[in-house]
């Protein structure tokens, strides 16, 4: 039997992630993970971002679609290269509070930014997906917070759980501080040197897709030009996606995966 991977054929991860145009919610998801000041700390003491942005953010891509659409032995190499990559992360903020990057709470963050920030781009440019579909994309994303170290009581046990979860993290815990706020900067300004107004795309649907009591402390703004701007790139997005050549609009893995699946059969 043809070996599909850690995740059903028909999976909703792999038809979300398939899609280019995702990566435009990619710092809204970011920005999301770094309002916690535990995982800021992290990102401000030992990550590269700071240094080669793109390439980390390239190598971070790569890692995330090797998982959702590598064969299964690929897809079980990147979860542990996450792993390990998480095993240095470890110390203290300014005030004096431990973290390290496997405590399943932060994984269990990062987590839950990554669906739901997903889940609510993809439906802006495709249209609500079923009640079924959107349970399902959580269970996949439960798999892969238990496989990096979340136990299974510490899930939030349906979608609805999961968006009380983070509207209760964002009350609690994903307030930003002076380093989150630091780190967020360098989130929405990889590269400093360039002029404000060149991000102001990228801020508006930044905006548009991370929490509004989160836009004061990250400087965004959501106005009448962002909501232009933001409906314009959702028309935008879903007109490209059936115009354009596969190529563009396909991501690379998926593509592979794609034509594997077409050109071998399944024989059982």
């Amino acid at each position: 039997m043809r070996d599909t991977g850690v995740l059903a054929v028909d999976s909703v991860a792999r038809r979300i992630n398939r899609e280019t145009f995702m990566l435009l919610g990619g710092p809204a998801a970011v920005l999301m993970q770094v309002a916690h000041p535990l995982v800021a700390a992290g990102v401000h003491q030992h990550s590269t971002f700071r240094r080669s942005p793109f390439r980390r953010l390239v190598r971070t891509a790569d890692t995330t679609l090797a998982i959702v659409f590598g064969e299964r032995a690929t897809a079980k190499r990147a979860l542990k290269q996450i792993d390990r990559s998480h095993g240095p992360v470890h110390g203290h903020t300014a005030d004096g509070r431990a973290y390290r990057a496997r405590d399943p709470r932060l994984l269990l963050w990062v987590q839950a930014t990554l669906v739901l920030t997903s889940l609510r781009w993809y439906e802006d440019v495709m249209g609500r997906l079923s009640d079924a579909e959107r349970e399902s994309y959580w269970d996949e994303g439960k798999f892969f917070a238990r496989e990096l170290g979340v136990p299974e009581t510490a899930l939030p046990s349906s979608l609805a759980d999961l968006e009380r979860y983070e509207t209760e993290m964002l009350r609690t815990e994903a307030t930003p501080d002076a380093i989150a706020t630091v780190v967020g900067r360098d989130v929405l300004r990889p590269y400093p040197w360039l002029p404000e107004i060149v991000y102001w795309p990228s801020d508006a649907l930044t905006a548009a897709l991370v929490p509004r009591s989160l836009h004061a402390a990250f400087g965004l703004r959501y106005g009448r030009p962002e909501r232009l701007f933001h409906r314009g790139v959702i028309v935008a997005a879903g007109a490209l996606r059936r115009f354009l050549p596969r190529f563009l609009t396909v991501m690379p893995h998926a593509r592979r995966y794609e034509d594997a699946m077409h050109n071998s059969p399944t024989r059982t």
